[in-house]
C-alpha cells in the first residue's frame, strides 16, 4: 500500500512540473517574441500651448447636451452594475462587413489570438465597458484585426458585432474635414479664402474686423470662434437656431484675432460644414454619402435614419448603464429638412458609423488618399490633412490630425483623435510612418478618466495592447 501510494505521489509531482514548464515556455515565447526596441508605446505628454477657458470642454464633441457628460469619473469608482463577457455560444463569428473585399484578411481576434482576448477581456472589466468594438488594421497589407465585448442593447440582451455601429462624437470631424478636401480637389474651395465669400454673409470677428476667417482655421481651430453658451443653451434646448445666427452674436467669438491662436470648437465645424453644404449644393450627409460613404461601400451616416442597417445601432450607456441614447432617439435625428447651411449639430460629432468601416477612411488615409483603388483625396489632400506643420497646440484636430507627438511611434509620430459624449469614449490612431497601420476604438459605458495628453484611458489601454502584440507576433 506505501509503496502503491508512493508511486501516485510521483506520477502527481510529474504533472506538476511539466505544467509549471509548459507556462514557463509559453512566458519565455512571450517575451522572446517581443521587441522592445520595435514596440511603440503611448507617451503621455504633457500638452502645451495655451490652456483657454473652453479646453476644459473641449472634449464635449457634439455637446447637444453639455450636462450629459457626467459619466466622466475615475476609473474604479462607479456604482454601475458589472457586466461579464456574454456567453461563448452567444458570441457571433464575426463575419466581414460590407465594406470589405475578398482580398482583405479580417481576422477575429477572440478565435485566432484567445491570448489578447483575455488581456482585452482584462482591461474592459477594469474600465467596467457596456461595449467595446475596437479594429486594428494594417492597411498595407490589407489585414484588419477585431474585437467586440458586451451588448449593444443591454436590456434585448443584443451582443455587438464588427458591424454595430456607434455615434462616434468628435471622430465625426475627421470625416467632415475629408468631406471638405473633397471640395478642394473639385477646385470648390480654396482653404485661405474668406468664408463670407461661400456663406453669402459676412462672418467677422467684431475685434477684429479687417482679419479675414478661412476655412484652414476652422479646420484647424484656429478661427477665434468658440462654443459660447448661446452655441450650448440651443443645443440643450433643441432649438433650432441658425449656424448664421449664432455667427451674428459677438459671444460666439474670442477677442482675439483670426489665425494666432489654438482653441477646440465645435462650432467651427458646423461652419465648416455650412461651407461645404453651400458649395456642393447638397446637405453634409448627403454629401458624405456621394464622395465617401458610397464609393467605399460603407453604411455610416451623420442621420442615423439614412443608414441601410437600423437594426444595428448600439445604445449610447452612460458610466452607471444608464441609457443616454436609445436607437429611437438617434434615428429621430434630423438635418433640418434640406436647409443647407442651416444645422450646428451634426458635423462636429453626429456621425454613426462602426470601427470597421472607419478603420477603412483611416486606411485611406494611410494609402495617399486611395482604398480599394478608388480615389477619395488627391495625395495633396491627404499631406494637408496630415500637416505636421500646423500651428497651435501640440494636438491638432481635422486638418491637420495630429495631437501629440510621441504617440506609438515617437520618432514620427501618430495621428489621432478622440471623441466623447453621453457615454461614447472613441479614439483612433493611425501611423505617420507610412505603414499605414492604425486603431480604432469605440466604447459605451465605460468609467474612465484621462491621461495628461488627452487620451482616454480605457481606449488608450485597449489600443496599446492590441498594437504592441499584433505588431509583435
Amino acid at each position: 500500500m506505501a509503496i502503491w501510494l508512493s508511486k501516485k505521489r510521483k506520477k502527481e509531482i510529474i504533472a506538476v512540473v511539466i505544467l509549471v514548464l509548459i507556462l514557463l515556455s509559453v512566458i519565455i515565447v512571450r517575451i522572446i517574441g517581443q521587441d522592445d526596441t520595435t514596440v511603440p508605446t503611448l507617451i503621455a505628454e504633457e500638452e502645451s500651448g495655451v490652456a483657454e477657458e473652453s479646453a476644459t470642454k473641449e472634449e464635449s464633441d457634439i455637446a447637444e447636451e453639455p450636462a450629459a457628460e457626467e459619466e466622466s469619473g475615475i476609473a474604479g469608482q462607479s456604482d454601475a452594475p458589472e457586466y461579464a463577457l456574454p456567453p461563448e455560444e452567444e458570441i457571433p463569428v464575426y463575419s466581414p462587413a460590407s465594406a470589405r473585399e475578398p482580398a482583405d484578411q479580417i481576422i477575429d481576434i477572440a478565435h485566432m489570438y484567445p491570448y489578447l482576448k483575455e488581456e482585452l477581456d482584462i482591461i474592459a472589466l477594469q474600465y467596467n465597458c457596456v461595449a467595446i468594438s475596437l479594429v486594428f488594421f494594417d492597411g498595407d497589407i490589407g489585414e484588419y484585426y477585431a474585437y467586440q465585448y458586451g451588448y449593444a442593447d443591454l436590456d434585448e440582451k443584443r451582443v455587438i458585432d464588427a458591424d454595430t455601429k456607434f455615434r462616434v462624437a468628435s471622430l465625426s470631424k475627421l470625416v467632415t474635414a475629408v468631406c471638405a478636401m473633397v471640395l478642394v480637389d473639385e477646385g470648390k474651395l480654396d482653404l485661405d479664402e474668406d468664408i463670407s465669400k461661400y456663406l453669402g454673409y459676412e462672418v467677422k470677428n467684431p475685434e477684429y474686423p479687417d482679419t479675414p476667417i478661412t476655412s484652414r482655421m476652422l479646420m484647424q481651430h484656429m478661427s477665434s470662434i468658440f462654443d459660447s453658451s448661446a452655441f450650448h443653451s440651443s443645443l440643450a434646448a433643441r432649438v433650432s437656431e441658425s449656424t448664421q445666427n449664432l455667427l451674428e452674436k459677438s459671444s460666439s467669438f474670442r477677442k482675439r484675432q483670426p489665425g494666432t491662436q489654438f482653441e477646440y470648437t465645435n462650432l467651427g465645424y458646423s461652419v465648416l460644414a455650412a461651407i461645404c453644404e453651400k458649395l456642393s449644393e447638397k446637405m453634409l450627409d448627403t454629401l458624405a454619402r456621394d464622395v465617401i460613404f458610397d464609393p467605399l461601400e460603407i453604411d455610416a451616416a451623420y442621420v442615423s435614419g439614412n443608414l441601410q442597417d437600423k437594426e444595428n445601432i448600439a445604445v449610447i450607456y452612460n458610466s452607471v448603464h444608464k441609457p443616454t441614447r436609445a436607437v429611437e432617439a438617434q434615428l429621430e435625428i434630423t438635418d433640418s429638412g434640406g436647409v443647407l447651411g442651416h444645422d450646428h449639430h451634426l458635423a462636429q460629432g453626429g456621425l454613426v458609423i462602426s470601427a470597421i468601416d472607419y478603420a477603412g477612411i483611416l486606411s485611406m488615409l494611410g494609402n495617399d488618399g486611395i482604398f480599394h483603388d478608388v480615389r477619395i483625396l488627391s495625395p495633396d489632400s491627404v499631406r494637408a490633412i496630415n500637416n505636421t506643420n500646423a500651428q497651435g497646440r501640440a494636438y491638432k484636430q481635422g486638418l491637420a490630425t495630429r495631437y501629440s507627438f510621441g504617440v506609438f511611434m515617437p520618432d514620427e509620430g501618430s495621428y489621432w483623435h478622440t471623441g466623447s459624449a453621453y457615454g461614447t469614449f472613441a479614439q483612433y490612431i493611425y501611423s505617420a510612418d507610412g505603414t499605414n497601420r492604425g486603431v480604432v476604438v469605440i466604447t459605451t459605458g465605460a468609467t474612465t478618466g484621462r491621461l495628461s495628453n488627452r487620451m482616454f484611458e480605457v481606449c488608450t489601454d485597449l489600443s496599446r495592447s492590441a498594437w504592441e502584440y499584433l505588431t509583435n507576433t
